[in-house]
């Protein structure tokens, strides 16, 4: 069963190029030792917008900008958007395997003294099983 590491955080959105150069880095080294798919999305303030939610009863419960959104969950600040990353593995052994030897890889390492693309302060992530999956 695939299982994926999803991360939620912050990116000054005049800094997209410069994520996207870094994930791609990062991306390569991740399959390198096992992942399956690395796979970044980048928000859509607009489409994000609460007057452009498509759900209008759930929109009955709230208050005009107080829908619970990815901005605020993640701690966006003004000039900031929303990137959400999963990283698949083919099953939770391969990703324990892989992150074990990507933690401990020189190049993962360097990036500690590059100047950081997020703030990693305000990341968020978790482990999870697919459950579902239709193509």
């Amino acid at each position: 069963m695939p299982f994926c590491d999803i991360t939620i955080f912050p990116v000054a959105a005049n800094g997209k190029e410069a994520y996207l150069r870094f994930s791609e880095r990062m991306a390569k080294i991740y399959r390198e030792f096992g992942a399956s798919r690395v796979t970044d999305f980048w928000q859509d303030d607009d489409a994000s917008a609460d007057e452009n939610f498509h759900a209008e009863d759930a929109m009955a419960n709230y208050a005009a900008g107080n829908l619970p959104n990815f901005r605020k969950l993640a701690g966006a600040a003004e000039g900031e958007t929303v990137v959400v990353s999963i990283t698949e593995w083919p099953d939770r052994e391969a990703r324990d395997r892989g992150i074990e030897a990507v933690v401990s890889d020189a190049r993962i390492q360097a990036t500690m003294a590059e100047e950081p693309v997020f703030d990693g302060s305000k990341l968020i992530a978790g482990g999870f099983t697919v459950e579902l999956d239709i193509s």
